[in-house]
């Protein structure tokens, strides 16, 4: 049986062709505008990809670099180990590698007995990477804290020592960092400090001792 055709007018009127024609049409009235938006996915796209594989080889090469630093600080080849963290924090700093190597840098200035400043300026550049390393910033809040304290900012201490709780892995540790927290706020007079702690500390399951401790603080 022969097939039949379709004739111009059934074309017109079949929903599907009329849906074409209008696609077709929609793409010759803007051709132009539709290839300078599909020019600039493309430049987009290649761009992201490009960025992507700059920043692996940006991390692979830094990982490398971190650890000859790393075997020179577990050696104590204190001076060796800054000149490498100080090269990966330098040439990376937008890699994992860089932004840690300040926490370490801050480490070897407190091995060779330099300038309580310098160590500082160390690990608060650390902690401003945001680096997602609970560990090392839970270290570096309890160090910046005491730093604070010891010179009479004990705001500033009571925020890092909450910082140090907050990031520290046992509920031990939680607990010390968070009451030293509270006393700091407590001697600063710091109503919202000492609630915010406090607040913190309830999530907490403190035992009596613990309890009582931050009990008596909190009536200070």
């Amino acid at each position: 049986m022969a097939q039949k055709h379709m004739s111009k007018k059934e074309l017109k009127e079949d929903p599907f062709f009329e849906e074409v024609a209008h696609v077709v049409t929609f793409f010759q009235k803007h051709h132009k505008r539709l290839l300078g938006i599909g020019l600039i996915v493309a430049i987009g796209l290649s761009a992201f990809f490009i960025t992507k594989n700059v920043m692996k080889t940006k991390n692979t090469e830094a990982v490398g670099y971190f650890g000859i630093a790393m075997d020179r600080y577990n050696k104590n080849q204190f001076r060796q180990a800054e000149e490498q963290f100080l090269f990966v924090a330098e040439e990376y700093p937008n890699t994992d590698w860089g932004k840690r190597s300040y926490y370490y840098l801050g480490m070897v200035s407190r091995a060779l007995d330099r300038p309580d400043t310098e160590t500082l300026r160390y690990l608060e550049n650390f902690l401003d990477g945001n680096l997602d390393d609970a560990a090392l910033r839970a270290s570096a809040n309890q160090l910046v804290a005491t730093y604070y304290y010891r010179n009479g900012d004990a705001v500033t201490a009571g925020n890092h020592y909450l910082g140090a709780a907050k990031n520290a892995f046992s509920k031990a540790t939680k607990t010390e960092y968070g009451i030293r927290s509270l006393e700091a706020f407590v001697e600063a007079e710091d109503v919202k400090g000492r609630d915010k702690v406090l607040k913190y500390l309830n999530t907490l399951d403190l035992n009596e001792t613990e309890q009582n401790r931050v009990d008596a603080l909190a009536k200070l």
